[in-house]
């Protein structure tokens, strides 16, 4: 990394106190208090998790830890950090059937958004994650499937491993690989789509919004205060006869474009909180 890699976050952390003293100490002690409630409940399910690896399979690895995550974690980090949220559709879809989940990725608040929502699931992580405290051991042992994006020959082949052992999971992708830095909609990678053809899965489209203008990609000390979210669910897409990858992919990204479209007005003017949804409970 370059002398300019290695300063940019203090310097950029710097900035932040000179021009919103305020909002930075606010949002450098939300973060603290979020590492510490991810640290805590990382170790202390890491040990459950690794004491029962042979007793319980994948799949009840993977809803111990989602559940651990929803109500303890995602929930507890919103209420904390006054988020106001509105959910849509989560009725449209059946969860207790398998599913490929995908996602826009707006922010790092994305993931808080879909884990507080989705009853059950399972994220296609990069393998980076592996190296985050409590959350890569968290990952390894609950369930969660690890890729190297580089590789993907392999990324392909954990992938189906992963449904094998769980079948009735529902797959979260976050299409675009990464975070917009503009708030624009990405072009979407095809992993995701190949994978409902090849299983033949159903694939839910979820539009998050107002993630962006909360906290996009850079310091997590530009934070705004009491955010307003929005997170929409659409009805199920099924894979069509003859259909082939890529015009799945423009389908899906075609229904999730129009949902921020309609959602990006709404969640900065109102804010209704889906009785789905409840921080904290």
């Amino acid at each position: 990394m370059s002398v300019v890699g290695y300063l940019k976050f203090p310097l950029w952390t710097l900035w932040r106190y000179l021009t919103d003293f305020r909002l930075a100490l606010r949002n450098t002690r939300l973060v603290l208090t979020a590492f510490q409630r991810t640290i805590y409940l990382g170790y202390r399910a890491i040990p459950v998790l690794k004491h029962n690896e042979t007793r319980w399979s994948e799949r009840g690895r993977g809803r111990y830890i989602w559940k651990i995550a929803q109500k303890y974690w995602a929930r507890w980090i919103l209420e904390r950090i006054e988020a106001g949220v509105d959910v849509e559709g989560l009725d449209r879809v059946d969860w207790s059937r398998p599913h490929i989940v995908v996602s826009n990725h707006q922010s790092t608040l994305d993931i808080l958004l879909i884990v507080a929502t989705v009853p059950f699931g399972r994220f296609v992580a990069k393998k980076e994650i592996l190296a985050y405290p409590a959350v890569g051991g968290a990952a390894r042992h609950g369930g969660q499937i690890i890729i190297d994006r580089k590789a993907h020959e392999q990324a392909m082949a954990a992938i189906r491993t992963g449904l094998e052992a769980w079948s009735d999971s529902n797959l979260i992708f976050f299409a675009e690989g990464t975070r917009t830095r503009t708030g624009e909609l990405n072009r979407f990678k095809k992993g995701a789509f190949a994978m409902a053809k090849e299983f033949d899965l159903p694939i839910v489209p979820v539009a998050v919004s107002g993630t962006y203008d909360a906290l996009p990609k850079g310091s997590l000390l530009r934070l705004v205060r009491q955010p307003r979210f929005r997170l929409e669910v659409a009805e199920e897409i099924r894979p069509q006869p003859g259909e082939d990858v890529p015009a799945l992919c423009d389908r899906t990204r075609d229904v999730i474009a129009g949902m921020i479209r309609e959602g990006e007005p709404a969640h900065r003017h109102a804010y209704v909180r889906s009785p789905s949804f409840q921080p904290g409970s």
